[in-house]
Order: structure tokens, then sequence, then C-alpha cells
């Protein structure tokens, strides 16, 4: 929570320096109101050290660029901008492509003539490139050095379509909602669950949203500068996607069911402002008619973000109990007692973060056996000892035993939960 304030203070700053205070609040609230968490890789509850701090640290360095500007270039603030810049590239090295985003702020500032104001666009973003070649040197160096095999940090141009795919997925993979549409079509609880889930609270804060936006929003100033406000944003939005768009391990990724991941909660900082200046350039009259279509559409918005929420904890609380009864599993005695060479059988489940070597690695922390996992009776080879490990949502219990070469199970019984669970999965 704290690195979350930490980042709202950032886009609070930023925004407030630039236009007023009162799209620097609305922009704040909305950024709760609309917060969706979702079974992709969400910002909003994990990576604080990696993710969450470094796009507080960019969007203050963002912040004292323009600031640079406001105060008749001085160059502290502008060493201060890159310092920072520099900061949250090494915490994470995708970072590195909001260069884009000082060139943009550069040319915009030296009235967007790059021929004319070239010198100019060069000083003012000097800093930044020196000490983004100082990075590039330690990082490429540190690599020499101790070469990374992960996938995500390997560059790849040879699937261009897929990669732009890839970008245009993870920049709006956290639009207001669109985690909810996913838990809908993908059915990963049933509408009783979701039904019996819905409290107060889902009524109440999107209420209080909207009543709140109802008088706030007309207070906003109309920024001559819009088109150059829009234009950022929408470069927040893509600029955070850029060099993961290009590597192997992510583009393979979008190929099959992801659509968001840790680069679209830095994209999402920069939907919310473009929110509200597509409304206040749509919207000019803030008519009270105006005004409660405007509260309506983020009343709805909250509302479905809520109730999205409340649905993911529910789908969260289920696999809880699967993962909790997963690892007593497989840190008891039985498989203390498995053979080199032995496969379990786990149906109806994908494994730890989806993969079976991520799972047999968990379980090698328990048991020195050189075990496989899979879910696919099809790919087992029955001239090695198989067993299956079968979980029970209704009972929160974990049975194991034999799996025969017909499929069927013998010498079955219970190694979590329910010690009254007998043999009756075929």
């Amino acid at each position: 929570m704290a690195a979350v304030l930490f980042d709202m203070t950032a886009i609070y700053k930023l925004i407030k320096n630039n236009t007023d205070s009162y799209s620097a609040y609305l922009s704040c609230l909305l950024f709760i109101a609309f917060a969706c968490i979702s079974n992709q890789h969400n910002l909003l509850v994990s990576y604080i050290i990696g993710h969450q701090i470094p796009i507080g640290i960019m969007l203050f360095s963002i912040n004292s660029f323009t600031e640079y500007y406001n105060s008749k270039h001085k160059t502290s603030t502008l060493i201060k901008s890159a310092l920072l810049f520099f900061a949250a590239s090494f915490l994470y090295e995708a970072c590195a492509a909001y260069i884009l985003i000082f060139i943009f702020i550069a040319m915009y500032k030296n009235n967007g003539n790059i021929f004319r104001n070239c010198t100019r666009i060069i000083y003012d973003t000097h800093f930044h490139f020196l000490l983004l070649f100082l990075y590039t040197l330690i990082y490429f160096g540190w690599r020499k050095f101790y070469p990374s095999d992960y996938e995500g940090a390997k560059l790849y141009f040879g699937d261009i379509p897929q990669s732009f795919i890839t970008m245009i997925k993870y920049s709006a993979g956290m639009i207001p909602g669109l985690p909810a549409l996913a838990m809908v079509v993908k059915k990963y609880i049933t509408f009783e669950e979701f039904r019996s889930a819905l409290n107060i609270g889902n009524i109440v804060v999107p209420l209080i949203t909207a009543i709140t936006f109802y008088f706030v929003f007309p207070k906003i100033k109309n920024p001559k500068n819009k088109l150059a406000c829009a234009l950022l944003c929408i470069a927040g939005i893509i600029i955070p996607n850029l060099i993961i768009s290009f590597t192997p391990k992510y583009a393979e990724w979008t190929k099959g069911s992801s659509y968001s991941y840790v680069t679209s909660f830095y994209s999402y900082f920069f939907m919310i402002p473009l929110f509200l200046i597509v409304l206040k350039t749509i919207f000019r009259n803030n008519s009270k008619p105006v005004m409660i279509f405007l509260s309506s559409i983020v009343f709805c918005i909250s509302f479905v973000s809520s109730a999205g929420n409340t649905a993911w904890n529910v789908y969260f609380g289920k696999n809880l109990e699967r993962y909790k009864a997963f690892s007593a599993a497989v840190s008891s005695s039985y498989f203390d007692n498995l053979e080199d060479g032995t496969t379990v059988y786990i149906p109806d489940y994908t494994g730890i973060h989806n993969s079976m070597d991520i799972t047999k690695s968990f379980a090698a922390i328990y048991t020195s056996a050189d075990i496989n996992f899979t879910n696919k009776i099809e790919t087992i080879d029955f001239s090695h000892p198989a067993v299956f490990l079968k979980y029970s949502p209704e009972d929160k219990s974990m049975t194991a035993g034999n799996l025969n070469a017909d499929g069927s199970f013998s010498d079955c019984f219970c190694i979590y939960g329910n010690s009254n669970i007998t043999c009756e999965y075929n």
C-alpha cells in the first residue's frame, strides 16, 4: 500500500504541476475507483521493489523534467530528473524506453521544431542520455560476466506483427473493467459464487466516486495544450511495453491467454488522465444533464471494476485452498517414499504458475526423488511408477494413490484434509 501511495503522490504532483489541482485530485480518485485486480501479473498486489517503486520514481523524474521548463531552465532540476531516470532504469531495465518521453517533452517545449531547435533539445536531454549510456554499459557489462538465459531479457525480432500485438495487448491490459470481462468469458467462477460475494461496498464506493466526480469535474481547467497532453498520455501508455514486446517470452505469452503484464500497471497511470482529457474535450458543456450522464458512466466503470475485484477475490480464495493442499501433500512423507522416475498425474490442474517444470522444482524442495508432473495421462510412460494426486474442492482434501495403465486408481488415501475420503475417482 505504501508503494502504491508513493506512486499516486508522483502522479498527483505531475498532473498538478502541469494542469491544475482538481485534475490531479480527480485522477487519483479514479485511479483507486477504477483499479482492477486479475490473475495476470498485477502490480496493485505484488512486485513492490521491482516494479511498484520504479514507476513512481519515473513519474517524479518526468515531473522534474517539466519543472525544468517551468523554473527558467534550472540545471539542478534537469540533473535531478536524469538521476531519477537512471534510478528507475536500474531497478527495471524497461524504464530505459522512457527516454522517448523526455525527447517528446523537449520537442514540445521547444515549439516542436526539431531542426531549428535541435541544439536546445539535445542540451535539455543530454544528462538523461549520458546516464542512459552509463546504465547501458553497466547492464551489458554485467550480462557479459553473468549471462542470462531468461527469455524475457532477450530481444527478438523474428515475429514483428506478434510483437506489435503484444505491445497493444499489454498497453491496454488494465483498461478498467477488462479483467472482469476476462473472468466472465473464461468462466473462472460461477454466477452464484459471484452474486453471493457482492457486498454493500461494491455500491457505496462507485456512488461516492460518481458524486465526487459530479462536483469536481466542472472545476477542471480546459488546458490549451490538450493535444500535447493527450499525446504524452498515449506515449506513457505504450512506452512501458515497448521493450518487452520484442522479446520471445512475452510475444509467445500473448499468443495464448495473456492479455496483461506488470508493465500494464505502468500504462494504467496514464490511462486515467487521458480519460479526463477525452471527456473534457468532448463535453465542454458542464450542464446538469451532461454531468449526470458523465457521472453515471463513472459509476458504471467503478462498479464493474469493484465487482470484478470481488469476483477475483473468490477465485483467488479457491485457488489458495488448493495451493495449501498441494503444498501439504508434496511435503508429506508420501512423496519422500516415491521412486526416481515416478510420474505424478494431477488432473484438472495446470501446475504452479501454469508450469509443470515450476511444479517439479517446488516439489524438489521437499523430496530428493526425481519425479515429474503432468496433467495429460496420454504422455505417461507406465514402464515407470505412476501415481495420481487429486484435489477435492468440496472437502478441500488431497488424495493420492497408484495410477494404473488403464487409467484407474488404486490404493488411494487422503494425505491432506478429510481422512474419511475413499478411492472414488476413476
